[in-house]
Order: C-alpha cells, then structure tokens, then sequence
C-alpha cells in the first residue's frame, strides 16, 4: 500500500531545511539614538563655521564622528544588541577597529598640531569619549542620567575647534555651556513626550525646563550675549511640553527639535561672527 505521509514528511523536512538555512538578516551598525546626530554634528559644524577651516579642526571633527560611530559597533561586538545581532554580524568587529583607528590617528594629529589649551581640552574630550564608551557599556546610556552626559561628551568637540581658531577660553566655555543648556532642554522635552505617552508624571520634566529658562534669563540679564541663542531650542521644547504629539508622529517631535537646533546655531554662528562684533 502506498504511503502519503512519507512525501509530506519529507517535504516539511525539506520546508524546514530551506528555511533553518536562510541566514539570519545582520545588524545595522549605525548609531540607533537619532538625536545624537544632531547633538553631535550641529555644535561641530557652527564651530567650523565661526573658527574657520584648520587642520587641528578638521581632526577634531573627524575623530568627533568616527568616535561616535563606533557606538553601535562596539556594543554588537559585545553582544548589547543580542546574541543573534553580534552571531550574524562579524563585520561589527572589523569596523570598529577601523572606526577607532581614524579616531585615534586623528586626535593624535590634533594633539601634536595644537597649541597647549587645544592640547588641554582634547585631554578632556578623550576623558568624556571613554566614560561615554563605558557608560554604553554598562547599559546605561538611554538612563536620564545617561542622555545628559551623552549631551557633554557629543558636544564637547565643538571646545577644541573653536580653541583652535583663536577663540578666547571665556567665549569657547560660554558657547559650550549654551550648547549644554540648549540640548539638555531638548533631551528633557523629548522624555517629557513620552512620559506623557506613557501617562507617567513629568513633574521633573517640567520644573527642570522652567529652570533652564530662568537660567537663560538670568545669564542673559548678566550682560552673556551666547545664552539666549538657546531661545529657538527652548521654545521647542516647551510646545512639544505643552502639546505632546501621539505616538505615531514621534517623527514630529524629533524634526521639531532640530528646526529649533539650528536656528539656534544661526543665531550663535551671527553673535560670534568678527564682522557682527
């Protein structure tokens, strides 16, 4: 007698074969956190801008952004992003070493090309570079904690350019401090949104941006000219505070913020322009 289960069995055998041996698809190793983009790229690109091209800024910013793209590769080698991820993913490994070299030949040309505060101030940005990296590590970047130094170490890079190009330590920390406020009014209007998803309490996220804004008031009161360049980031944040968006138009908030970024860039880029002083 013929037997039919015979055929299906094999063929579900075979089904199940095919299918086992389709390779797993591999992880993406560009960096996941999409604000960082901006946090990192818009503070290097205003201080260009306003220093001038250089070599040492040129490194600077280089080695800025391979850095930060080494993020996502590192924590795949690791096996952050799972097992699966790092399993399917062994060019994770091989661009990570790449990506750390150009750091590394690039901060070290800065460093021998650079004056002693440029020398200083890279010192500090490799100090906040290898926190930021350990930080990753241990998970507990995406922590509030986490994102506001995350603000410091991306928007550190923008010190070492501007010292660079001659600017003064006064005006190059003034800038930086600017940057500092702006971002961490954003980072907290971000959690506020969605805090507010989640119908969580933002009773912090509230007092701490009404903070930042007295902050700004009160610098600018004590004759800062930089500070109130935060005013376009600032208004941002509190109407995405005030009418946080649905879920589905989280593109919105992000869009929302780097309008407001970049204006505010514009608006540092005119009050330290020479011709506008």
């Amino acid at each position: 007698m013929l037997d039919l289960a015979t055929p299906k069995q094999n063929l579900s055998t075979s089904n199940l074969s095919t299918e086992t041996s389709v390779p797993a698809p591999a992880a993406k190793l560009k960096p996941k956190e999409h604000g960082a983009y901006a946090i990192l790229g818009i503070p290097i690109v205003t201080a260009l801008a306003i220093a001038g091209p250089s070599v040492v800024g040129a490194c600077v910013a280089v080695a800025a952004v391979t850095g930060f793209l080494a993020h996502e590769p590192l924590l795949v080698s690791l096996g952050h992003r799972g097992s699966r991820a790092q399993r399917t993913t062994p060019a994770a490994s091989r661009r990570l070493a790449v990506l750390l070299f150009v750091t590394l030949a690039c901060g070290t040309m800065a460093v021998a090309m650079g004056s002693n505060v440029v020398r200083w101030s890279l010192a500090g940005c490799g100090i906040l570079a290898v926190a930021s990296f350990a930080l990753a590590i241990a998970g507990k970047h995406k922590t509030l904690g986490g994102q506001l130094f995350g603000v410091v170490g991306l928007s550190v890079a923008c010190v070492p350019i501007m010292l660079a190009g001659g600017f003064a330590v006064s005006t190059t920390h003034e800038a930086w401090a600017t940057w500092l406020i702006g971002f961490a009014a954003t980072t907290m209007a971000v959690r506020g949104v969605i805090a507010a998803q989640k119908r969580h309490s933002r009773w912090l996220h509230w007092t701490t941006l009404a903070g930042l804004s007295l902050l700004v008031a009160g610098l600018t009161l004590a004759s800062f000219r930089l500070p109130i360049a935060t005013l376009p980031m600032l208004t941002m944040s509190w109407y995405l505070m005030l009418d946080p968006p649905p879920a589905k138009q989280l593109k919105r908030v992000g869009w929302t913020l780097v309008v407001g970024t970049i204006a505010s860039a514009a608006w540092m880029t005119y009050a330290l322009t020479p011709w506008t002083n």
